[in-house]
């Protein structure tokens, strides 16, 4: 509905119309003439009518930047798993002059840029993934915020090519190497090592562990906060509860009392010594995988163990082990 006033100023009358409609803001706009805002005002409606207007008045007023705060602000990520990552990535992302960029203005090219930039700097997985938060970040706001755009950018930038999944496992002279290195490094390097290969338990899932969470007589380790958000429960062999076995009681019940920080600064220390090339922490739950297909199991049993949600992740290593295997087999009838 259209509401007019008619308002004197220096030079004479003017014209102020408001169009009001339930869930938009207020539309304004003054004129010479009463003529002329009723012709106006009745534009206004017929587009409203239709759906056809759009409010730009708010993503003119905010960047990317003050987008990415006022998500972090406001707790929309804290429901998810990796919230902490998504804080981490926005601190990152911050410093990019992308985030500078008028939210009314940004556009493919601004985000193409912006991947140039970032992939001189990170893989394009870790790009793919900035991508996907951006857009997330967009999307909040055109549809919780009721700021209002055209399109989201993001969408219509194609991502870039990631490389094939790592295949790199701990062969034995390498194992030997790197215990020999862990015999000078920090006592719960080591230990921390073997516990990893022996159940392909995640880095923060090790860090995180307590003696409140193993159950000795049952032989099972549970794991109440996941990549996937959702608890597992682990079997461990007899070598992983030796393991925890042979480490000392703590008043905090950590089991592995050492932060990322320091963990990784050992690791790194370690596997310089052991001559470890193109070798990650992360490498050591696919070793621990393939030694599980090795001793027998099935992709549904490693998974179970591993936690992997989503088992083509086993079945390439499960595939690839099993050609090798069977090359030997058929090395060995060829023999005969």
């Amino acid at each position: 509905m259209a509401t007019f006033f008619k308002r004197k100023h220096k030079k004479g009358w003017n014209y102020f119309v408001q169009v009001r409609r339930k869930g938009i803001k207020t539309i304004c706009k003054t004129f010479a003439t009463r003529i002329e805002a009723k012709r106006w005002a009745r534009q206004m409606e017929a587009k409203l009518d239709r759906g056809d207007y759009s409010d730009y008045s708010e993503a003119s007023k905010v960047t990317l930047g003050d987008l990415f705060k006022r998500y972090i602000n406001e707790g929309k990520h804290k429901h998810k798993k990796g919230w902490r990552i998504e804080e981490y990535k926005v601190g990152t992302l911050l410093k990019d002059s992308i985030t500078d960029t008028n939210l009314i203005r940004l556009s493919t090219k601004h985000i193409s840029e912006f991947r140039d930039r970032r992939v001189m700097q990170v893989s394009p997985t870790t790009y793919n993934k900035d991508l996907s938060f951006i857009s997330v970040v967009i999307n909040t706001a055109m549809h919780d915020w009721g700021i209002y755009l055209p399109h989201n950018p993001c969408r219509l930038v194609k991502r870039e090519k990631e490389p094939n999944p790592r295949d790199r496992i701990l062969a034995d002279d390498e194992y030997q190497r790197l215990m020999k290195a862990c015999s000078s490094a920090n006592r719960y390097l080591k230990p921390m090592i073997n516990f990893s290969i022996e159940t392909a338990i995640r880095k923060g899932e090790l860090l995180a562990m307590h003696y409140e969470h193993i159950n000795f007589e049952k032989r099972t380790l549970l794991i109440p906060e996941t990549k996937t958000g959702k608890p597992r429960t682990i079997p461990l062999s007899p070598k992983a509860i030796q393991i925890l076995q042979s480490q000392p009681r703590r008043l905090d019940g950590k089991v592995f009392p050492l932060s990322v920080d320091s963990l990784k600064a050992h690791w790194v220390r370690a596997r310089k010594k052991a001559k470890l090339s193109g070798f990650r922490f992360h490498d050591l739950r696919r070793t621990a995988c393939s030694l599980l297909f090795e001793k027998g199991l099935s992709v549904p049993s490693v998974q179970l163990i591993s936690g992997h949600a989503d088992p083509t992740v086993l079945l390439n290593t499960y595939t690839k082990l099993s050609a090798e295997k069977i090359a030997l087999e058929l090395e060995k009838v060829g023999n005969k």
